[in-house]
């Protein structure tokens, strides 16, 4: 993968648990790890969907809430 979405490779291949992707009613949703309570924020909106949709297709969750 040479685009720049790969730079976050670790949100949708396992090198890094946690992340999910946390539905929303604006946007794509929210780049979120769940182990640490972060968001990811990316500012390129192309880049921005390319990741959602890798994490999509790698099978990472989309989630309506945070867990407990």
């Amino acid at each position: 993968m040479t685009d720049e979405a790969a730079e976050y490779h670790y949100v949708w291949d396992g090198s890094e648990e946690g992340w999910v992707v946390l539905r929303t009613r604006v946007a794509l949703g929210t780049i979120f790890n769940t182990r640490d309570r972060l968001a990811l924020v990316i500012e390129d909106d192309a880049v921005y969907a390319r990741v959602i949709h890798l994490m999509s297709v790698h099978g990472r969750p989309f989630l309506d809430t945070l867990p407990p």
